[in-house]
């Protein structure tokens, strides 16, 4: 381009107006905008005309070779802005391309087979862009945008409230405290003493690179005024560990105090390392299942939900039926749940968080490796050291087969199954797992524990089983958990015999009422057995000019170790017309009856 008299400010305002003014040709590529445009150089307010030469600009979408900095959009999806050279290309000296560094190209979300192909120039520093049919890039000076079209079979999966692996970073160093807490005080009418009581939860650490140090708590404060006893005071430090995110292999890495996230074993702690499948790392709706924790508050009550000693959430619930739905989907095994009222009493009872039939999507394989020593919550050493693993595979678009083993000197268990997607007919899957524990003085224990699992949406009827199951277990059957009590205690117990466990829900929309329906039954070869019951129903419904008066049923039984708690819990609400509302709730259990009347307004 020859500008004898213009200086580099004209040059840059030349290339900018023309820029402008071919606007109107913004979809096309600068791989295909091929056709010649011609100028009439009149209308140009610049000096010593006849010495410019527009040539370079005779096609839509030149951009002048230079470095700028653009926004990159990718597709559908807006990255953050970058700087891109544009090169004069070999074979087209009148063009220039946009350079895409290996830098910016790890930015695009390419598949892996997809980066295998690509081929480079400009001394490999810039992406060749024929190397990926298809693909099209376009830069735009209006817009101060890079434009990117890239075929989607050549991209990972992306959704707009998640991005794939490649436009991941590491954070910044931090230092975090993460707490929940709750507090309550009890006031009795009659003679007693005033209560309060504080409880928390929660979790310290630090973020450095890409590791993330931890330390989980868990604390309780309790007094009595007036009487002699004196206050309660617990903290414990129940975790200390550390985790990093390994994209490339889509799993986490954790090293120090854990507990055994298992499919297919019962959990127990242990210390060590364990590398694992992150369902975290795949789009919210490609992410597994988290149990759901139903129950009867008498009062305001705090909840508590607890493995194996350990605190993993807590909640202050108002008084009626709740329902917690956001704990982690890592969960699995079973929970101790505890309602504590606020004069003290206390409602327990265990929930068995039979996972939904065990199925892979197709070609997606999922593991899980642990090692190490298993350890009480106290920090003391039980049994011998261990290793474990597991698999998950997406035979098809309907069979997954999964199978899996943990062993120890005197401990060992493998286990496998099968899961099948029936399409109309729901989800099943179908597993065994035999177990071989030696305890001193004993020969070889071996015993087989058999599961049925299932799992249905019925649109038709708007009805759905959230989760079935069936669980046998021999009398010789151990889980690593009972294994180490017995090894540590000399006595052993006889384990868990069967166990049902079913979760259903169903809407009548055309009379404005639901059912929900949880239950759990639980036997033991020498202990008394377990149950659990829990059904709600909820109507709404218009009463002349009053809209949508609610009325709220809920009945709960809880067998645990022998004692029975029977609730009972009515409500009933009617909006008024100024926003205020007004209710009535009658709550019956074993302990007592409580009428309540209550008005709420703004």
């Amino acid at each position: 381009m020859s500008l004898p008299k213009a200086t580099p400010f004209r040059l840059a305002l030349l290339s900018l107006s023309i820029a402008f003014a071919l606007g109107g040709h913004g979809e096309a590529f600068a791989s295909v905008s091929t056709e010649a445009i011609q100028f009439n150089t009149d209308v140009l307010d610049v000096e010593d005309k006849k010495n410019i030469n527009l040539d370079h600009f005779s096609r839509a979408g030149y951009v002048m070779p230079g470095t700028y900095s653009l926004a990159l959009k990718v597709n559908d999806d807006a990255l953050p802005e970058v700087k891109i050279p544009f090169y004069v290309p070999d074979n087209d000296p009148q063009g220039s391309v946009p350079c895409l560094s290996p830098e910016i190209t790890a930015q695009l979300g390419l598949t892996a087979d997809s980066l295998k192909k690509l081929t480079w120039w400009h001394d490999d520093q810039c992406l060749n862009l024929e190397s990926l049919p298809g693909m099209q890039v376009r830069g735009d000076l209006s817009t101060s945008s890079l434009y990117v079209s890239i075929p989607q079979a050549y991209m990972e999966y992306t959704a707009p409230n998640w991005d794939p692996p490649s436009r991941w970073d590491e954070g910044i160093a931090a230092i975090l405290l993460d707490y929940n807490i709750n507090g309550n005080t009890y006031r009795p009418h009659n003679k007693g003493h005033n209560t309060y009581t504080l409880n928390g939860n929660g979790v310290a650490g630090v973020n450095l690179g890409a590791w993330r140090f931890r330390a989980d708590w868990q604390g309780r404060l309790n007094h009595a005024t007036g009487s002699t006893q004196a206050v309660n005071r617990d903290l414990q430090w129940n975790r200390f560990y550390a985790y990093r995110a390994l994209p490339a292999l889509g799993a986490k890495l954790i090293l120090g105090e854990d507990y055994l996230n298992s499919n297919m074993f019962d959990s127990f702690r242990f210390i060590g390392a364990s590398l694992r499948s992150d369902l975290n790392m795949l789009p919210p709706n490609l992410r597994g299942y988290a149990p759901e924790v139903t129950g009867i508050a008498q009062s305001n009550a705090t909840v508590t939900i607890s493995q194996q000693g350990r605190v993993i959430y807590t909640e202050q619930v108002a008084p009626g039926p709740f329902r917690i739905q956001n704990l982690s989907d890592a969960i699995s095994g079973t929970l101790d749940v505890k309602i504590e009222e606020q004069d003290g009493t206390v409602q327990e009872y265990q929930l068995d968080t039979a996972n939904l039939p065990y199925l892979t999507r197709p070609g997606q394989i999922q593991y899980k490796l642990a090692m190490g020593q298993p350890n009480s919550v106290d920090r003391h050493k039980e049994g011998d050291n261990f290793i474990t693993g597991e698999f998950s595979w997406g035979v098809n678009n309907g069979w997954s087969l999964f199978s899996g083993l943990i062993g120890s000197k005197n401990y060992q268990a493998i286990s496998a199954g099968i899961g099948r997607d029936l399409l109309a007919f729901g989800a099943l899957s179908f597993d065994v797992t035999q177990s071989f524990a030696r305890l001193a003085g004993e020969n070889t224990i071996n015993g087989g524990s058999y599961r049925v699992s299932y799992a249905k949406r019925f649109d038709a009827i708007d009805s759905q089983i959230q989760f079935a199951g069936y669980r046998f277990s021999e009398r010789d059957f151990m889980s690593m958990s009972d294994f180490l009590q017995a090894a540590k205690t000399g006595i052993r117990y006889g384990g868990s015999k069967e166990l049902y466990t079913i979760s259903l829900s169903k809407n009548f929309r055309d009379i404005g009422m639901s059912v929900y329906l949880n239950y759990n039954h639980q036997t033991y070869w020498d202990r008394p057995e377990n149950n659990y019951y829990s059904l709600t129903l909820s109507k709404y419904f218009d009463v002349g000019a009053i809209k949508n008066v609610s009325v709220n049923l809920s009945a709960n039984r809880s067998m645990y170790n022998g004692v029975t708690d029977d609730s009972v819990y009515l409500s009933t609400s009617f909006p008024l017309s100024n926003g205020a509302n007004m209710g009535y709730s009658l709550n019956s259990s074993r302990y007592d009856t409580v009428n309540r009347v209550t008005y709420h307004d703004r």
